[in-house]
């Protein structure tokens, strides 16, 4: 298992790491706008989720074998560039008006579709595989036990802790999203922002490496 030693200093890196802002937050609280707080907590649980599955990947060494082969790789890369165009596209399309209906809100976030939207954005980044193999080793120790298990107490403690900062978030701009209803000039420039920030995104990972 972890030492209490290595597990601080995860501690104190992952606070950096989650008050800094990437893809993943600018789906989530573009999503809150648009939709409503429950819609930004489902997305919200999606990347979280994706993160998991990348400290999962990362601990039985499957990234690692991504990263070797570069076919593997690019294809993953062109599919986040193709995601994030996607989004920036629909963000950019999106209609300056809210949905303020809790039922409609409620029935989404069932139906998982945000879940799975928050899933993707952070699956389809090829750039999280190489974070979470950078990252990770610097914090365990083959002496403790299984590098598997290590690594998913990392990536857990990693979710837990972006779901309450971007949650707390994903509240506040959920309760603010009802004040700027009315107010289309906000509304546009919020979408049209989101996909200036998309469409950035893809194109600097479309010129990255994969090391």
């Amino acid at each position: 298992m972890l030492d209490l030693h290595s597990y601080a200093l995860f501690l104190a890196t992952a606070v950096v790491l989650v008050l800094s802002p990437g893809p993943d937050t600018v789906l989530i609280l573009s999503r809150t706008l648009a939709s409503g707080t429950a819609a930004g907590l489902m997305t919200l649980v999606g990347t979280q989720v994706g993160n998991v599955i990348h400290a999962l990947l990362a601990g039985v060494g499957v990234s690692t074998v991504i990263l070797l082969f570069p076919v593997a790789f690019t294809a993953l890369k062109i599919v986040g560039v193709l995601y994030l165009l996607y989004l920036a596209f629909m963000a950019w399309r999106a209609p300056a008006t809210l949905d303020l209906d809790p039922a409609l809100r409620d029935r989404l976030g069932r139906s998982g579709r945000f879940f799975i939207q928050g899933l993707a954005n952070n699956l389809a980044n090829p750039k999280m595989i190489a974070f979470f193999l950078a990252l990770f080793p610097q914090f365990m120790r083959p002496e403790a036990g299984s590098l598997a298990l290590q690594s998913l107490v990392l990536g857990l403690t990693l979710a837990l802790m972006a779901a309450a900062w971007i949650g707390f978030v994903v509240v506040v701009v959920g309760h603010f999203r009802a004040v700027v209803a009315s107010s289309t000039t906000f509304l546009t420039i919020a979408n049209r922002l989101a996909a200036v920030t998309f469409f950035g995104l893809a194109c600097r990972l479309a010129v990255e490496e994969s090391h």
